[in-house]
């Protein structure tokens, strides 16, 4: 049986990785829009139709590289691949950032309010200008679906703005249209939910080292009187798109809050916990800890609970580690870092592991009893939150793998040599140094993977584990 031990952190384990900028490629999208027309087809559909709007953009990004910056958008595929986009004002212009051909209809109730419509026509009958008519078979995805029904059945429960379904409902008939959206990012099979290409592969590692040396720069300078403001500030963060709020907290109050975003009022005293977490698409990085240079600065409270709570939930995080392989369950996922953090005091309410993409969790196989397997492909999150209550301390350790069976893996040596001699020494360091048994299939997408130290302001040591 494995300890929790502490060792001396390695020299230079803050330090910025330094890797190229890689672009998602022009082909990887239209792979994902030809997988997509065979999944209508499969379905004996006639049309899928998604929606997606500034903050729900993830589905139409995924098949278009096209996201909702102001405006809702529909994608419309038909079954033989004939593709549409309906913007509004905003919209148009963006929308040639589209890598293939597809039609673009301007809608103008998708503009913004107070903006010119331009006499655009009813949704309903831009429907039937494409061919969407009575005794259409239509699949509609919105943002999420849902496993029970809300007031119908599943498949005629839709997370969209009821305008839309009522148009299609017109155009179409109520009963041709039913949800689509587990096609999308149901598992096993969801289209989004498996990486199949290098490409996609060396552009998550790209973006996860670009968000784990956001975190390494703040956790690097952040100092005891610093606001939550000043220590954001020492990111070196650029304006790329992120896909959620950077959480940069300071204090009990801040850190019990959760989804806070910086402010310049919240200042970190020395033992108080603090979270420091930084996202961009692809990837998200998060710390959160006891702020502090050292037992001497806890409470009385926070030492008699401070090493149970987090050599057990980092050796949580190393046994999640150990257990991801393809192949794995879920649910043994799960058994796996219960048995770490199960108890109540540890306030792991949400599920121990999640799916990624560019949004940050497009669903989990992982619960209890779940028998879903992990598979090759899988961009998936080691995301544990643990948190108590009396005293208040938080424990998030948070990274990106990808799992990658080994044709993949020797796609990615023979593409981008220099991306997977980096995810060699990463794995050898997990084993190595960190003693984490890793699988040859799990890929680590940044040299911060699963280290953790003791003290967020003090750190010469950092967690391991000792056979």
């Amino acid at each position: 049986m494995s300890t929790v031990v502490r060792i001396k952190t390695p020299e230079g384990i803050l330090n910025e990785e330094q890797v190229k900028p890689v672009r998602l490629e022009d082909s990887v999208y239209q792979k994902r829009k030809d997988l997509l027309t065979r999944r209508i087809q499969e379905k004996n559909l006639d049309f899928a139709v998604l929606y997606g709007d500034r903050e729900h953009f993830a589905n139409i990004e995924y098949f278009t590289r096209y996201d909702c910056r102001f405006e809702e958008t529909l994608l419309i595929v038909r079954k033989d691949g004939k593709t549409w986009i309906l913007v509004g004002n905003e919209g148009m212009a963006y929308s040639y950032i589209i890598p293939y051909e597809v039609e673009r209809l301007y809608y103008g109730n998708f503009s913004l309010q107070g903006q010119p419509r331009n006499n655009s026509s009813t949704l309903s009958k831009m429907m039937e200008a494409i061919g969407i008519r009575r005794g259409c078979q239509i699949g509609l995805a919105g943002y999420k679906y849902y496993e029970k029904a809300i007031e119908d059945k599943e498949a005629y429960t839709f997370d969209v703005p009821y305008y839309i379904v009522r148009s299609l409902h017109k155009a179409a008939g109520e009963d041709q249209v039913t949800d689509f959206t587990r096609e999308l990012t149901g598992l096993p099979d969801g289209l989004r939910m498996t990486v199949r290409d290098a490409n996609e592969i060396a552009f998550i590692e790209y973006q996860s080292v670009t968000a784990a040396n956001r975190v390494r720069k703040m956790l690097k300078s952040a100092r005891a009187g610093m606001s939550e403001m000043e220590i954001s500030r020492q990111s070196g963060a650029d304006l790329r798109e992120s896909m959620t709020y950077a959480n940069i907290l300071a204090g009990r109050r801040s850190v019990s809050l959760g989804l806070k975003s910086p402010d310049d009022f919240s200042v970190l005293e020395d033992g108080s916990p603090m979270t420091i977490s930084y996202s961009t698409r692809g990837s998200m990085c998060a710390r959160s800890g006891m702020g502090a240079s050292g037992y001497d600065k806890l409470g009385e409270d926070e030492k008699k609970e401070f090493d149970g709570f987090y050599e057990n939930y980092w050796h949580a995080i190393a046994s999640w580690y150990g257990a991801v392989t393809e192949g794995a369950t879920g649910g043994e996922i799960f058994e796996t870092v219960h048995r770490y953090v199960g108890s109540e005091k540890f306030g792991v309410g949400l599920n121990p592991g999640h799916c990624i993409g560019m949004d940050e969790w497009s669903n989990s196989p992982v619960s209890e009893k779940s028998q879903l397997k992990l598979g090759s492909g899988l961009h998936f999150q080691c995301d544990i939150v643990a948190c108590m209550n009396q005293p208040v301390m938080t424990a998030i350790c948070e990274d990106t793998v990808v799992i990658a069976d080994e044709s993949l893996r020797n796609e990615l040596k023979s593409r981008y040599p220099e991306v997977y001699a980096r995810i060699m020494e990463r794995q050898q360091f997990m084993r190595e140094t960190l003693g984490i048994a890793l699988h040859e299939d799990v890929l680590p997408m940044s040299g911060y993977n699963a280290v953790m130290f003791p003290f967020l302001l003090d750190r010469k040591e950092m967690f391991a584990l000792e056979a």
